[in-house]
C-alpha cells in the first residue's frame, strides 16, 4: 500500500546515506534509485481508488524500474514535474540526473561520483526529486 511504499522510500534513502558513508558506491546508487521508485509508486497508488477494480494495463505498467516511465503513468504528476522544471533549473538538472538511474547497474561497479550525484540530485534541499515527490504523495 502507499504508506508502506512511503516508509520504504524513506528507509531506502537512509540506507543509501549509510552506504555512501561507508564508500559502498554501487549499493548507494542502487538504493537511491529504489527510494525514488518507491516514492513514485506511492503516488501511483493514490490513483487506484478503493473498491474500484484497477485497470490491468495500468497496474502491470507499475512493475518496472523505469523512473521516467513511472512518472509518465500519472499524466498529472508528469505534467506537474514538467511545469515545475520550467521555472526551477536546479530541479530540472536534478531530474536529468535521476531519470538515468538504471537498476541493472547493481551488477556493475558504480563510481563514487555517480553514486553521490544520484543521491544529491534526489535529496537536494528545495530542488531534490524526493522532496518534490513527497510534496505530492
Amino acid at each position: 500500500d502507499r504508506d508502506t511504499l512511503r516508509d520504504l522510500a524513506q528507509s531506502r534513502l537512509e540506507e543509501s546515506r549509510v552506504l555512501l558513508e561507508n564508500k559502498l558506491w554501487t549499493g548507494a546508487y542502487y538504493m537511491t534509485g529504489l527510494a525514488v521508485e518507491c516514492a513514485l509508486k506511492s503516488c501511483l497508488a493514490n490513483e487506484v481508488k478503493e473498491h474500484d477494480f484497477p485497470d490491468k494495463q495500468f497496474v502491470n505498467s507499475m512493475y518496472v524500474h523505469d523512473l521516467e516511465g513511472l512518472f509518465k503513468l500519472s499524466g498529472k504528476l508528469w505534467a506537474e514535474l514538467q511545469a515545475a522544471m520550467k521555472s526551477d533549473d536546479k530541479l530540472s538538472g536534478n531530474w536529468n540526473t535521476v531519470r538515468d538511474w538504471d537498476d541493472g547497474r547493481r551488477y556493475e561497479v558504480v563510481k563514487e561520483s555517480e553514486a553521490r550525484a544520484l543521491y544529491e540530485a534526489s535529496t537536494a534541499a528545495g530542488s531534490g526529486i524526493m522532496e518534490w515527490i513527497q510534496g505530492r504523495w
